[in-house]
């Protein structure tokens, strides 16, 4: 599935962070204060590379990757070594998980799913996915119930110290802290649209802390949304947004 950092989860996290050490799993992650991948980016991906050169220094692997059906199942499964066989997948990721759009839309409702949406800390990567089919100064409007609240002490911590993105992209490349990148991926993605959450956290929680702008029900957000975006506003719905990633036509 679709991953901010690595670009898709699977075979190349055998290594990291899968039987990687903090100082490791960090130092990986640190390479994010240099910009974040696109969806569906396995050709110019840092993050990626450097997690499938760990594979490399470890020695030869022998990988079994599933193509998730998104209903709980596989729709395929590919085997052998790991490269070949993780790049075979997702070569065939977009068939089943990348609708095409001709525009980009003015409101996207993405919903994060049960497992990404259990917490925020979670739920907000599933942006992500959907930043390239919303308009600049658009809105997303992020489904997330995260009845576990924040879900990271570090992604709360920073989000109340920072308010900039600059600022924050300066702290981590000092100080960096596993957290703190999802703390800066949502901030550089505010300064490109607007973010409502429809979830069970207090609102003035989540709009004073994280600047977001609160909803109860997803109803409730898209009237929002479309009182700011105006009346003949485009309306894209994602239901699963923790594995779709929708494209412009080429």
């Amino acid at each position: 599935m679709p991953h901010f950092a690595s670009g898709f989860s699977g075979g190349p996290e055998a290594v990291i962070p899968s039987c990687s050490s903090i100082r490791s799993i960090t130092k990986n992650r640190s390479i994010l204060t240099k910009g974040f991948p696109e969806p569906l980016n396995k050709t110019d991906n840092p993050i990626l590379s450097d997690m499938l050169e760990a594979c490399k220094l470890t020695g030869p692997f022998y990988s079994l990757c599933f193509l998730p059906d998104g209903f709980g199942g596989a729709a395929s499964a590919f085997a052998g070594e790991l490269e070949p066989v993780y790049r075979e997948t997702l070569s065939h990721y977009a068939d089943f998980h990348s609708p095409r759009i001709q525009r980009k839309l003015d409101i996207v409702v993405v919903s994060a799913g049960r497992l990404m949406g259990t917490d925020l800390y979670h739920a907000i990567r599933v942006v992500s996915n959907v930043m390239g089919a919303v308009k600049k100064e658009g809105t997303i409007i992020l489904v997330a119930e995260c009845s576990a609240g924040v879900g990271d002490s570090v992604f709360l911590d920073y989000a109340r110290r920072f308010r900039a993105p600059k600022e924050l992209s300066t702290e981590l490349r000092h100080r960096f802290k596993l957290g703190g990148h999802v703390s800066l991926f949502l901030q550089e993605a505010l300064e490109k649209c607007r973010i409502q959450l429809v979830s069970v956290l207090p609102e003035l929680f989540v709009r004073d802390t994280f600047n977001l702008k609160p909803s109860q029900t997803a109803s409730e957000a898209v009237q929002k949304a479309v009182r700011v975006e105006g009346k003949e506003s485009k309306i894209l719905i994602v239901p699963r947004g923790d594995f779709t990633v929708p494209t412009m036509e080429s």
